[in-house]
């Protein structure tokens, strides 16, 4: 196997794993990347990577969207809100019963971004807020 020089020693890269959130503001954004995914349930999403600059600093955020399914033999529509905000949000709203991810690729808006407790599994599996105060940024709102 080649050995790989890195240039830099661990000791004075070993905290750069740490994460520290945005804090509470509107940010302009890019949209990096937006994909079809399937969540745990089944049902199909579109998960959109969202560029951010913070502090000279190009920052990733990441946003589901979940999609009409058809579940029992009925169609569900409920979440597809989300959807529609983003569409919005980037001037480009989609006109009929299909969507083209790429037609969003490199568009720009903005969204407000808050702080919310991280959440981790506990003894029993379940997910409860960290005990340690930890926090992730989630997405508010879309500003159009």
């Amino acid at each position: 196997m080649p050995t790989i020089d890195l240039g830099v020693d661990f000791e004075d890269v070993k905290n750069e794993d740490q994460f520290e959130p945005l804090p509470n503001a509107t940010y302009d954004f890019t949209v990096a990347s937006c994909e079809p995914k399937t969540a745990l349930s089944g049902r199909p999403m579109i998960k959109w990577t969202f560029d951010i600059i913070y502090e000279g600093r190009a920052r990733k955020l990441f946003h589901n969207t979940v999609l009409p399914w058809t579940k029992d033999g009925e169609l569900d529509v409920s979440g597809i809100g989300m959807l529609v905000s983003v569409c919005k949000a980037l001037g480009r709203p989609w006109s009929g019963g299909q969507i083209t991810t790429e037609d969003y690729l490199g568009l720009a808006g903005a969204c407000e971004v808050y702080q919310k407790p991280k959440q981790v599994k506990d003894v029993t599996g379940q997910y409860v807020d960290d005990p340690e105060g930890g926090v992730v940024n989630d997405i508010k709102k879309f500003v159009t």
